[in-house]
């Protein structure tokens, strides 16, 4: 039971008119009478509260994407025969942002409400919606009767994969769509011949068919496409090299996000795609397969997916991705080259890939370090942070050259960008028939 600004009010002024009963008459008499009728109407809205007049549903999708806002709906019923005022908070998962609100309305006798609210996860993973707690003001609004429902709710938040690249995204399934379940066509070094058609300025003169150019009387060209059923496999690395946040995610978000994207065009355009999910040992390993239910597994094993403290085994786990591919394979690890000694065992790991495989290196490079090294210092605290970033900077570069020397393909760019260059990456190689 809460006692509201009414009732203290009113006892105030009972108390007020006791101390003054000496310069006030019949002062004393006012304030016993005023102290009892306080009490009977604490009693009268003990006695007329309503109990048990409210009934809450809440309805809320139980499947949720990552930083996308979606909406709580509370359906409120007034089950009682009067009228009253109602105070409702409900308790969301506490990494929801934006999460308490809230709502004061009356409600009528009978009647049912609809009240809304927005929330917003950061976090991917499993969570679970509490209790609704509520609070019912008395007829003479002097006290409140405060209770709660149990409302246990599980939702799931799943990867974003509508924000950073999804463009590139969207075009490049309208296209594998547009074609259907024929093979995608691509200007490039394809090993496999789709067609002959006129010649065109920006074609290769390789490509040129002489024997049906002589036919024709003019130049035709042969056109490629690239070769389907290829294999891509997926290294996601979870070590704590993963964990700094840029922005509203961590560095291991945005790799997952880019991770779904490629495994997604990967498989409209007809290959194979497995994936690695590892840290301190291997936690997740799929072989390549076709079809979208490959993808669905690997949102499933992404979906709880957090960075651990300890520091990746990159040996191990590609020892073991070597065992599982005997076929030449598209291999790209997201992982990060925050230190040197960790870029080394990444690269002693990786070597053994080569040649039989075609190993991609991608990392989120630091914008704010580079934003650091490009801006003029104007005090010694700034200076000191320039030679910092200059130093970091150019450390991170020379480990970017020493894995391109030693024959790794590496895509480095910013966080918001990095969905987009790990696409036309693939893609580049695709249609450059490196694979």
């Amino acid at each position: 039971m809460v006692f509201l600004p009414r009732f203290y009010f009113t006892l105030a002024v009972a108390i007020l008119l006791a101390l003054a009963s000496t310069w006030i008459p019949n002062g004393m008499g006012a304030s016993v009478l005023l102290t009892l009728l306080l009490t009977g109407a604490v009693l009268a809205d003990v006695v007329f509260i309503p109990r048990d007049a409210l009934q809450v549903k809440r309805t809320v999708q139980p499947v949720l994407r990552q930083a996308q806002p979606f909406q709580v709906e509370l359906t409120l019923t007034n089950q009682g025969e009067t009228s009253a005022w109602f105070q409702i908070i409900d308790s969301p998962p506490v990494d929801f942002v934006d999460a308490r609100k809230v709502i004061v309305l009356r409600l009528p006798s009978r009647r049912q409400m609809i009240q809304t609210y927005t929330l917003k996860s950061y976090r991917r993973g499993r969570f679970e919606f509490g209790s609704v707690f509520y609070r019912i003001t008395g007829p003479l609004g002097l006290i409140q009767r405060q209770g709660k429902m149990d409302l246990p709710q599980i939702v799931h938040v799943l990867p974003d994969m509508t924000g950073e690249g999804s463009h590139d995204l969207q075009l490049a399934l309208a296209g594998a769509l547009q074609s259907g379940r024929r093979k995608a066509p691509y200007r490039g070094e394809g090993r496999e011949f789709e067609s002959l058609q006129e010649h065109q300025p920006d074609d290769d003169f390789r490509h040129i068919d002489w024997k049906a150019s002589a036919k024709r009387g003019k130049l035709i060209s042969r056109q490629y496409e690239t070769e389907r059923d290829q294999r891509l496999m997926l290294l996601l690395d979870t070590g704590r090299l993963m964990s700094p946040k840029i922005g509203p995610y961590r560095k291991l978000d945005y790799a997952i996000n880019a991770c779904v994207h490629l495994a997604q065009i990967a498989v409209h355009k007809g290959d194979l795609v497995g994936y690695a999910i590892f840290n301190e040992e291997m936690r997740a390993l799929a072989e390549p397969k076709k079809g979208q239910a490959q993808i669905s597994h690997l949102v499933r094993n992404l979906t709880s997916l957090q960075p651990s403290r300890l520091e990746s085994d990159y040996a191990a786990v590609f020892h073991q991705v070597l065992k599982r591919c005997s076929r030449r394979t598209l291999i790209v690890c997201f992982t990060d080259l925050g230190d040197s000694s960790s870029a080394n065992s990444l690269l002693q790991a990786a070597l053994p890939l080569r040649p039989r495989h075609l190993p991609v290196i991608v990392t989120v490079s630091n914008s704010e370090i580079l934003a650091v090294t490009r801006q003029a210092p104007e005090n010694e605290f700034e200076v000191y942070k320039h030679v910092a970033a200059m130093e970091i900077w150019n450390d991170y570069q020379r480990t970017l050259r020493g894995l391109t020397s030693r024959g790794l393909a590496t895509v480095s760019v910013p966080a918001q960008d990095l969905s987009t260059a790990t696409i036309n990456e693939y893609l580049r190689i695709k249609e450059t028939a490196r694979l």
